[in-house]
């Protein structure tokens, strides 16, 4: 059975869980936060009854009513401890909120040799990154955190978020499959769902200088 990591719980977190789950693959889930009500309306895998509990292993627990494997862990997903709770991990995917996250996610990834997705939504759109072995990385694009808006703050329609997440699920699958679609290091952007569902697709190469890239695993 292939395993895989999946850092949030939240908005993009829970479809990414149980599209994953249903696809038959393990998964350990990582987010340090408790359910609120102001997660109800785009957070589906919770209900009113979830209020205060801890969304990791909840979420955990909806992907085994569905048929699926998964653990879940109240805790923040950092460099430090990545060995141990990912390092078993065939491919890791991140839908959090919070972009020193992302790139931590994305620079262990790409230190350790795994296929990644990183996935991203605001308001009406978001973005979904491809990474693995042998591209360019989420560091080659966006290079380094910048402090921005987040769902909180500037919130997401409801609906984005399920888009975004299955869309972040399929891609994972296929890049962690070795599967000949040529999307890695792609950015997939998605500028207003409501508009249109195609995305504009970017495609780019390695950065000179890229500090991520310079701690590569050569096979």
């Amino acid at each position: 059975m292939m395993k895989a990591t999946v850092v949030g719980a939240g908005g993009l977190g829970g479809p990414l869980a149980l599209a994953l789950g249903a696809a038959g693959v393990e998964l350990v889930i990582v987010d340090p936060d408790i359910v609120e009500v102001s997660n109800l309306h785009r957070q589906i895998q919770f209900t009113a009854g979830d209020l205060g509990a801890a969304k990791a292993p909840v979420l955990a627990s909806r992907v085994g009513q569905a048929g699926g494997k998964a653990k879940g862990y109240q805790m923040r997903w950092v460099a430090e401890d990545a060995d141990d709770i990912s390092g078993d991990s065939d491919f890791i995917v991140e839908g959090s909120d919070d972009p020193a996250t992302k790139f931590a996610v994305a620079d262990w990834a790409v230190a350790t040799g795994k296929p990644y997705v990183i996935a991203a939504a605001l308001q009406y759109g978001g973005n979904v990154l491809v990474g693995g072995p042998g591209t360019a990385c989420y560091r080659c694009f966006f290079e380094e955190p910048v402090a921005g808006a987040t769902c909180a703050s500037a919130g997401v329609l409801g609906p984005i978020v399920g888009a975004i997440g299955g869309v972040a699920a399929a891609l994972a699958l296929a890049a962690a499959r070795d599967r000949p679609h040529g999307n890695l290091g792609t950015l997939f952007v998605f500028d207003d769902l409501r508009a249109s569902a195609d995305p504009r697709i970017v495609r780019f190469s390695p950065r000179a200088g890229c500090t991520a890239c310079a701690r590569r695993k050569v096979a």
